[in-house]
């Protein structure tokens, strides 16, 4: 099993043989014109670690046909997902895409949280008795029969989508619950990857203070939020700690049970947040829900010497907060 600990330790001893442990670190090098130096090999490890979780795939592909991803808010799960799609066909294996939506319960039938209303965060909100099935038949080599959820009528419709796995195929399920037990009780160990997805950051500020991953996953999601999900930065902050607390419930305890962890955190993508966190920030008052989160966020971010927008590569997992992405619709 693949340890947070190890995957952190990896990623520290690789940044400090470049030279880059704190905020001040980033700025100097920003500072000596080398943006896309910094840029680039920061591009490039994350391009080296996907593509050795890709031959590990490929390598054992007769065998381990279902990758399980999981990780909590704004770990760049979806980015990652579709970079390890395109890296497993450069290698010659095909990927089909399952949805964890598509399992919903009927609104009848969904679970309610301790206030009443429907529980969508829970496991038992799935009916993972039905995917267990599905899975279980494609590695056996049969037709599944897989739900499409209508979320206007908040039940399964009427029709299925067929599904074969041919033999140079794999799964890929993307989702809070991809590393609960629950979701591939039926389905063999040998069967699957089970690979774990967060923000790592390796970086210190200037002081020697850790900047904490949940802090920087909160600054993706606002940013977020704001441009792609019409949600201003009061509802945002509201719902965080009820985000958080269903990350500790359904996707911590987990954690360990991961054959991989992959590291979505990057070098510089405080410095490219940085004017989309002031500006967004900028009618937060004193007063105001979170006004005191949201004078620590900026306070970080104001550390950071700016990177534009117009130099991040189209395919970096940055793009999924900040737009422009190749590789998911916005």
């Amino acid at each position: 099993m693949a340890r947070i600990d190890d995957c952190l330790l990896e990623y520290r001893e690789w940044c400090s043989k470049l030279e880059i442990v704190n905020i001040s670190d980033i700025n100097r090098i920003i500072s000596q014109g080398r943006v896309n130096w910094l840029i680039n090999v920061s591009e490039i490890w994350q391009e080296q670690k996907i593509s050795e979780i890709a031959r590990q795939i490929k390598d054992n592909i007769q065998s381990k046909k279902i990758i399980m991803i999981s990780g909590p808010s704004s770990s760049g799960k979806t980015s990652f997902a579709n970079r390890l799609a395109l890296h497993l066909r450069v290698l010659g294996v095909s990927s089909c895409a399952i949805s964890l939506d598509d399992y919903y319960m009927s609104r009848e039938r969904m679970p309610l949280d301790e206030n009443g209303k429907p529980d969508l965060e829970t496991i038992e909100a799935l009916d993972y008795e039905l995917f267990n099935k599905n899975v279980y038949d494609l590695i056996e080599g049969k037709q599944a029969q897989l739900p499409i959820f209508d979320f206007r009528t908040s039940a399964p419709r009427p029709e299925t989508r067929a599904l074969t796995l041919s033999d140079n195929e794999v799964i890929i399920v993307e989702g809070i619950h991809g590393l609960n037990p629950k979701l591939t009780s039926n389905i063999p160990a040998d069967n699957k990857y089970r690979i774990y997805c967060t923000a790592l950051t390796a970086l210190r500020r200037d002081d020697g203070t850790k900047i904490r991953s949940r802090t920087t996953r909160l600054i993706r999601r606002l940013i977020r939020d704001y441009n792609f999900r019409s949600t201003d930065v009061e509802r945002t902050l509201k719902q965080w700690p009820l985000v958080e607390k269903g990350a500790e419930k359904y996707i911590f305890p987990y954690t360990d049970s991961a054959d991989i962890i992959f590291n979505s955190s990057i070098l510089y993508e405080h410095c490219v947040y940085k004017i989309y966190l002031n500006e967004l920030l900028f009618g937060v008052t004193e007063g105001t829900s979170g006004y005191e989160t949201v004078q620590d966020l900026t306070d970080l971010v104001n550390c950071f010497k700016l990177i534009d927008r117009e130099f991040v590569p189209k395919t970096s997992l940055v793009r999924e907060f900040v737009g422009g992405s190749t590789l998911i619709e916005q």
